[in-house]
């Protein structure tokens, strides 16, 4: 009787909501010693993460759940990919039931990945690509009419010092403050390191003050008063970006179990997992506020979406590292989620508030090409980062070369092997546990070309990036810096 029981029990667990099972788990919890507890658990959380891990999960819908349904929307979707009317008063009064969203979502459905590989010229000159091939190395032709890289004239990260130089003092000074000291300490970790290895590269802050400054070219200049105000609020845009960045730092490190980060001990190894995560969740609480006091609801409604996006991505995590065998596409919609969505929502909110200034209202094809060009220059990103782990040292890189193989995870070179050497899907099951499954996994990437393939599709989404810049904003030494960006992210090696 109590096998039928316990049978009868995990069955209906297994067709109720995660709230439905805490009730019952509750209700329930006198048999606690009958019933296979760990077993139903265990069966709950693999259909949760099965269930979440859908591109067209209902955990993410963005219209209420049906009554009686057993998937309970909690989250409305707020995804931000959308065409602009120029009133946005008149936006905001169409829009008058408070669970619609104002911004349309990215279907996220084309990742270019047909055009990797040699033999597709044809392809590549549909996509009208940018860039060849050469000996393995990539060499991305500048869109036309856009100036050569000059250090004096359109360097990035020349361009963006005035405003980037001290993101970090300014957050750890004055963003970022509690009476707690431990708290304290932890939080701005990252922001008052005296070496400044623990800022980082700062990518995101530098694209959003050169998108600004390069739609500032576009409108009546910095000394109209309300295009200075707009600046002002877009370099506080750029702090919010580094914080939620900094804080999903900390969360990801904690799961990951990481030692390193930036050439230092990371958080938690400094201050123990749970202040490493309540400094993460401090940080995205004085974000928040902070992004609040912008007072623009499109631009709340994108840097919201971003941290929802941060959620779902290591929703998909989770999930691989328990089957070990991701499919390419769902890992890159993994990687939009981690990485490219802070970029594209940032790039494009700077660009809503810049518009914000600009009498002649929101243009829907800037904003569009600000969220295309955050959003192919974050996936380029995380690509390079892929390969990267298997090219680059510990001293370039910041943590342990071949980081992530040794950690089981199968990234872009892996997955470009599988798709050849499909005796590699074991290895990659087990997460490269037994003995020479990560050497046996180095020999099937380099016949298989898995770095170079990675390479190719970073290329790919820098090129899009690169044209959506170039043919949106208006000739200026922003607008090419923006592109000459696009390349640095390509051909890096830290």
């Amino acid at each position: 009787k109590q096998t039928n029981a316990s049978s009868s029990f995990a069955k209906q667990c297994a067709e109720r909501s995660s709230l439905s099972l805490l009730q019952s788990a509750v209700s329930h919890r006198c048999y606690s010693s009958v019933l296979p507890i760990d077993a139903i658990k265990e069966s709950i959380k693999s259909s949760l993460l099965e269930e979440a891990s859908k591109k067209d999960s209902s955990f993410w819908d963005e219209k209420p759940a049906m009554k009686g349904s057993p998937a309970r929307t909690i989250l409305k979707g707020i995804n931000c990919h959308a065409t602009y009317s120029v009133d946005i008063e008149q936006r905001l009064s169409d829009v008058a039931d408070v669970d619609t969203p104002i911004n349309k979502p990215d279907p996220l459905d084309e990742w270019y990945l047909d055009a990797v590989s040699s033999k597709h010229t044809n392809q590549h000159d549909t996509l009208n690509r940018a860039s060849k091939l050469v000996d393995e190395q990539n060499i991305l032709r500048i869109p036309e009419g856009v100036s050569p890289l000059d250090p004096n004239v359109n360097d990035p990260f020349v361009l963006s010092r005035p405003d980037v130089h001290d993101i970090s003092a300014t957050i750890g000074n004055d963003l970022v403050g509690t009476d707690h000291p431990v708290l304290n300490s932890a939080a701005r970790y990252f922001f008052n390191s005296e070496d400044g290895k623990g800022k980082g590269k700062q990518v995101r802050p530098v694209m959003v003050m050169l998108f600004s400054r390069a739609m500032m070219q576009m409108g009546t200049g910095e000394s109209n008063p309300s295009t200075a105000h707009a600046l002002k609020s877009q370099r506080r845009l750029a702090e919010i970006t580094e914080m939620i960045h900094t804080a999903s730092l900390f969360h990801d490190d904690v799961i990951d179990e990481a030692d390193t980060r930036r050439g230092q001990p990371a958080a938690h190894r400094a201050f123990g997992n749970k202040m490493a995560i309540l400094a993460g969740d401090y940080l995205l609480a004085r974000a928040s506020i902070c992004l609040a006091r912008l007072r623009n609801v499109d631009v709340v409604e994108c840097m919201s979406t971003v941290i929802e996006h941060l959620v779902r991505g290591e929703v998909l995590q989770i999930k691989d590292n328990r089957t070990g065998v991701p499919d390419m596409e769902g890992y890159l919609r993994k990687n939009f989620y981690k990485t490219a969505s802070l970029m594209a929502n940032s790039c494009k909110s700077a660009a809503l508030l810049g518009a914000s200034a600009n009498g002649s209202g929101i243009s829907p094809v800037v904003v569009e090409a600000a969220y295309l060009y955050g959003k192919h220059i974050g996936v380029a990103f995380q690509l390079i980062d892929d390969a990267l782990d298997f090219e680059g040292s510990a001293a370039s890189l910041g943590k342990p070369a071949l980081a992530d193989l040794n950690a089981g995870l199968s990234t872009a070179p892996v997955l470009f092997a599988a798709e050849i050497h499909k005796e590699l899907i074991p290895a990659m099951a087990r997460k490269f546990k037994e003995a020479g499954d990560i050497n046996f996994a180095l020999r099937c990437i380099e016949e298989a070309g898995g770095v170079r393939k990675t390479k190719e599709l970073a290329a790919i989404h820098a090129e899009v990036a690169m044209n959506a810049v170039a043919s949106a904003l208006e000739p200026s030494p922003f607008r090419d810096s923006l592109v000459h960006l696009a390349c640095r992210v390509v051909d890096r090696s830290r």
